[in-house]
């Protein structure tokens, strides 16, 4: 399982199965006026500057958070309750600065707290395992 603040969708398209993307993800698009899905294909051949819904002519936007919208509450619950649940958590590439990404390590009960990341974080207190590294060389290098 995954929990991401990114958007890129990287981690579907590497094959991961369960990935909550906390921020959305800019591979699904959506009509705001009927909801018709449309994948980022759809917007990157479009040559209209706002993307229109083939169905209804509707605005078509990316299924992610923009600034100020506030984070999908159904998402981000069951992360909590996922977090929750662990009983090791890994937490890479992330200053742990902001939300949602600081707040869910506060949810952690578990027994190992693995932080993998370059720099310090105000949360490294509650690791259990602080490895600095590049998260990407680090988890090549075990095999992860």
């Amino acid at each position: 399982m995954f929990i991401t603040q990114n958007i890129d969708g990287l981690h579907e398209l590497a094959g991961s199965q369960l990935v909550y993307d906390m921020h959305g993800n800019m591979q699904r698009n959506y009509c705001l006026d009927c909801n018709q899905d449309y994948d980022l294909d759809y917007i990157l051949d479009t040559a209209d500057p706002v993307p229109r819904c083939s169905n209804c002519s509707g605005i078509v936007r990316p299924d992610v958070v923009l600034y100020e919208e506030a984070l999908d509450k159904v998402r981000l619950s069951e992360a909590i309750r996922k977090v929750r649940a662990a009983d090791v958590m890994l937490v890479g590439g992330t200053s742990l600065e902001v939300n949602p990404a600081r707040g869910l390590v506060k949810y952690f009960r578990g027994k190992h707290l693995v932080f993998i990341n370059l720099d310090p974080t105000g949360l490294d207190h509650r690791a259990t395992m602080i490895i600095r590294g590049k998260i990407g060389e680090v988890l090549d290098a075990t095999g992860l």
